[in-house]
């Protein structure tokens, strides 16, 4: 059209004008000149990026230089994840490898489109899940877990000669040994559900506390409450009563190759640490990833994986972080107030010094962590101990009560632990902090 409108122009000129060979020069002039802009034109629209939209190649998105993430997908339902990401408006590459089997695909996307490919995966996630929570599945889940269950059986029975029941809960906490992630409220618990079992009140599905964990060579307490659980784990193996209902086994040298037994054994998660006091942890979200319900504080990564899953799907306990912040503020926590006022605290930390513990330990030892605990509890043990004793008995009765309902909770765990994927922290990072991908 506007090369239509020029030509024109000069007819009129031309037409209009005494024709002369000064008008000829100029005619022609202005024509060059029009058709050297024309030329540009179209070769500026040539080098010109196309602004490429929704679904397209790899390479079309990495040509626009902001910065590509990418997850994997191993699910040969692809094109219905690619209509959620088109409903979210991702611009996205998919890239077939056929490297493993069954094949996988390569969802490539800009780093600013990180929020918008989580919520497409989720709600991808939630109807594949929908559609997965069906009887079959869940029992293929449980009997994957039974599996894995007696995997750590036969490997703790040919390390350390421990043999264990693949039909109890597997209650796991393998981490560092530090007060404040509080093994020793773990320790409380055992004690009291072996006065329990004493008592003949037996829980409703036999329990296997696991620990995993090494502690600093100088951190006294810390070895003390090692101690302490070796101890008791030789008094209940010893107890006629209580051994077929309860058993402590200490992972000795916890390291990599133990935790890949370990994780995808455990039936609970133990992230007992008190809250405000753990900057994330990553362990809660190796246990979930591996269909594991989490027991736990509202703590580093606990808080995320709650939202995450539903306070339906996790064991929430204990005080919060602003409770225990005020507490320390105040300066007014005494243990030995809380030691005074709970007859089962009580009886519990008293038992450390019994005649059954101190015939199978130090009594040197044992004295000194009771001392800890009555007296000084700097990481408040005692304020958790009646909630963690409801919330874990909770646990162990939805556990033996419907397990099919249990294996439908891990699997929910399980398809929410992508939030914790690394190519999403990596890209949130970029996006907020790094800005490398501008």
């Amino acid at each position: 059209m506007q090369e239509d409108v020029e030509q024109k122009t000069l007819m009129l000129i031309v037409n209009g004008s005494k024709f002369t060979g000064r008008l000829l020069k100029a005619v022609i002039t202005m024509y060059m000149a029009y058709r050297k802009e024309v030329k540009l034109e179209k070769q500026r629209k040539r080098e010109m990026p196309v602004a490429h939209r929704g679904k397209q190649t790899v390479k079309q998105l990495t040509q626009q230089n902001q910065g590509v993430s990418n997850i994997d997908i191993q699910d040969k339902e692809i094109r219905q994840f690619e209509r959620i990401a088109r409903k979210y408006g991702v611009d996205y590459a998919v890239k077939k490898d056929r490297s493993t089997s069954p094949p996988k695909y390569m969802i490539f996307f800009k780093g600013r489109d990180a929020d918008a490919i989580t919520a497409a995966f989720q709600e991808y996630m939630g109807r594949k899940l929908r559609r997965e929570t069906r009887t079959s599945v869940l029992e293929r889940l449980a009997a994957i877990k039974k599996e894995n269950k007696r995997e750590l059986c036969r490997w703790l029975k040919q390390e350390q000669g421990i043999p264990m029941n693949p039909d109890a809960m597997f209650d796991i906490q393998s981490k560092r040994l530090h007060e404040y992630k509080r093994q020793q409220l773990n320790l409380l618990y055992l004690i009291h559900q072996y006065f329990e079992i004493k008592a003949g009140h037996l829980p409703p599905v036999p329990l296997v506390s696991i620990f995993g964990a090494k502690a600093a060579p100088a951190y006294i307490i810390a070895k003390d409450i090692i101690h302490a659980l070796l101890t008791l784990s030789k008094v209940i193996a010893a107890d006629p009563v209580v051994s077929p209902w309860l058993q402590i086994v200490f992972v000795e040298n916890y390291n990599v190759t133990a935790a890949e037994k370990m994780i995808p054994a455990c039936d609970l998660s133990e992230q007992i640490s008190l809250a405000s006091k753990e900057a994330s942890g990553t362990g809660n979200m190796k246990f979930m990833l591996n269909g594991a319900l989490t027991l736990g504080t509202m703590d580093g990564a606990n808080v995320e994986i709650s939202q995450q899953v539903g306070n339906e799907n996790i064991y929430i306990f204990g005080q919060t972080s602003n409770q225990v912040i005020r507490r320390y503020a105040a300066g007014d926590y005494k243990a030995s107030e809380w030691y005074e006022g709970d007859p089962n605290l009580r009886r519990a930390i008293d038992f450390l010094t019994g005649p059954e513990m101190t015939a199978a330990g130090s009594s040197e030892l044992l004295s000194r962590l009771q001392t800890e605990l009555k007296n000084k509890d700097w990481f408040q043990t005692l304020p958790d101990f009646s909630a963690y004793v409801v919330r874990k008995g909770q646990a162990l009765a939805d556990y033996a009560a419907n397990p099919l309902d249990w294996s439908r909770r891990c699997l929910i765990n399980i398809a929410k632990a992508g939030l914790f994927s690394s190519d999403r922290t990596i890209a949130e990072y970029d996006r907020n902090i790094w800005h490398l991908g501008k």
